[in-house]
C-alpha cells in the first residue's frame, strides 16, 4: 500500500466527480473487495477541498453504503447449517432486518435464551468464492503492476501475501480467536471494551458476541475535550501498544468498527483484519517507537528499514519521511485534524516520484500497516484528537 493500495485510495478521491462516479461503477461489481477500497478512499477524502469533498462525497458515501445485502432466507439457511437449528430456534429473539451491512457479512440484533442481548454477524451466500475471484483477478494486475519495481518473483510474494490477509477475514473462526486474544491484551482497561465471544452460537461462517452500544464518532467531535483526549489516547494504545509490546496489528481501524460514548468509554468492533509480527519485526517497531520519541530521524528510518527489510537505503529514507509524520503523530500524541491528513495525503504522491527507478522488494504485511497507521490518522482527525500524551501500554498479556 505504501506504492500501490493507498496511492489507489489517493488516486481515486483525485479524480473528477465524473471519474468518480465511473470509478464507483465499477468498483460495485467487485462485491466485498469494493467496499474495503471505499472505506481505504474515506481515510484520505479529508485531504480535498472544500469544493472537490462537495462534488464527489456523495459518490464516495455511495461506494461505502454500497455493501451487498442478502435475503434473510440465504442468511438463515448459512445458520441452520453451521448451527444445526433456525435463528428462531437456537435465539430467544432474532430480527429478521440487519442493522448492520457489511463488505463480507450482515450482523442481526438477537437476543440469548438467557437474556443476554447480542450481536450476530452471518457470511453472505457465496461471498467467499466471489471474494477469492475478485482477489485473484486484482492480485493478477497487482503483480504485473509491481515488476516495475520489485526484483524478479517478489511481486508474487507479495500479492499471495496480502491475498492471505484478506481471505483471512473471510474466517469467522479465526476472527473469534482474534477476539479471545484481544480480550486478553485489553483486559482490565478502563477505556477500551471489547463483545463478550459467545461460542456454542460461532462458526466459521457465524459470529456471535455480546451487544455493544455507542455513537459514531461524528457525535463524539461534539465531546467535551477531556473526554476526546482519553478516547485519542486509548485509540492509540490499541493500536501501537498491541503490536508494539505483543506483535498484534489491529488493521482494520476505519471509524465504523469503534463506538464512542459520553463518559470517555469506547467499544471496539470487528477482529477479521488482525496480524501477527515475528520477533524480529516487533522489535523494530519498538526501535521505531523510541527513535520517535527521542526525536531522532535518522533512527526512525534504519528501524523501517529493519521492518520492511526493502534492502534500499533511499527507499527506507522516502517511506520514513511519511511514517515520522504519521506514525510519528501516534506515538507522540499530536493532535490530529483534517490539515494533518491533506499532509499526509500529499506526502504519498511524493514519496512515488522518489522511489521512480528504485527496485525493491515490500512485506506483505504493508498494506495492512500502512492502512491502520492511516486509518487511526483519519479516525483521531474525525474525533478532533486534541494532544492526547505520552503513548500508554494496553494491560494485558
Amino acid at each position: 500500500m505504501a506504492r500501490a493500495g493507498m496511492g489507489t485510495a489517493v488516486g481515486l478521491v483525485a479524480k473528477s466527480s465524473g471519474g468518480i462516479e465511473k470509478a464507483v461503477d465499477g468498483l460495485g461489481e467487485l462485491r466485498g473487495l469494493g467496499t474495503k477500497v471505499g472505506q481505504m478512499a474515506g481515510l484520505v477524502e479529508a485531504s480535498l477541498s472544500p469544493e472537490m469533498r462537495a462534488q464527489i462525497g456523495p459518490a464516495l458515501a455511495r461506494l461505502r453504503a454500497q455493501a451487498m445485502r442478502s435475503p434473510y432466507e440465504g442468511i438463515a439457511q448459512v445458520i441452520e447449517e453451521d448451527l444445526g437449528a433456525a435463528p428462531e430456534l437456537l435465539f430467544a429473539r432474532f430480527e429478521r432486518e440487519p442493522f448492520a451491512s457489511a463488505s463480507l457479512g450482515q450482523v442481526y440484533d438477537a437476543e440469548h435464551h438467557d437474556g443476554r442481548h447480542l450481536a450476530v454477524k452471518v457470511k453472505h451466500p457465496g461471498i467467499g468464492e466471489a471474494f477469492r475471484n475478485d482477489l485473484s483477478n486484482v492480485a493478477g494486475l497487482g503483480r504485473i503492476a509491481t515488476s516495475f519495481f520489485m526484483p524478479k518473483g517478489q511481486g508474487r510474494l507479495f500479492f499471495d501475501g496480502v491475498k492471505a490477509g484478506f481471505l483471512a477475514e473471510l474466517d469467522y473462526a479465526l476472527e473469534a480467536e482474534h477476539l479471545r486474544t484481544f480480550a486478553g491484551l485489553l483486559k482490565g482497561d478502563a477505556v477500551l471494551e471489547l463483545p463478550t465471544l459467545v461460542p456454542e452460537l460461532s462458526s466459521p461462517r457465524v459470529l456471535t458476541t455480546t451487544f455493544l452500544e455507542g455513537e459514531v464518532v461524528e457525535q463524539a467531535r461534539a465531546y467535551d475535550d477531556d473526554i476526546r483526549r482519553t478516547q485519542a489516547a486509548a485509540i492509540r494504545r490499541l493500536l501501537l501498544s498491541a503490536s508494539m509490546d505483543h506483535g498484534w496489528l489491529y488493521a482494520d481501524t476505519h471509524a465504523g468498527n469503534f463506538l464512542f460514548r459520553p463518559d470517555g468509554s469506547l467499544g471496539v468492533l470487528d477482529f477479521g483484519s488482525v496480524l501477527r509480527f515475528d520477533e524480529d519485526r516487533r522489535e523494530a517497531l519498538v526501535a521505531m517507537r523510541g527513535a520517535i520519541e527521542g526525536d531522532d530521524e535518522r533512527a526512525c528510518a534504519l528501524a523501517l528499514d529493519e521492518l520492511l527489510q526493502v534492502g534500499n537505503v533511499r527507499v527506507a529514507a522516502a517511506m520514513a519521511d511519511i511514517q515520522w509524520l504519521a506514525l510519528g503523530g501516534l506515538v507522540r500524541g499530536d493532535a490530529i485534524d483534517d490539515e494533518r491528513i491533506r499532509t499526509l495525503t500529499t506526502r504519498i504522491p511524493e514519496m512515488k516520484k522518489k522511489l521512480l527507478g528504485e527496485r525493491f522488494a515490500l512485506p506483505s504485511f504493508m498494506p495492512f500497516l500502512m492502512r491502520a497507521v492511516m486509518g487511526t490518522n483519519a479516525l483521531l482527525a474525525a474525533l478532533g484528537a486534541p494532544e492526547s500524551g505520552p503513548l500508554t501500554r494496553l494491560p494485558g498479556s
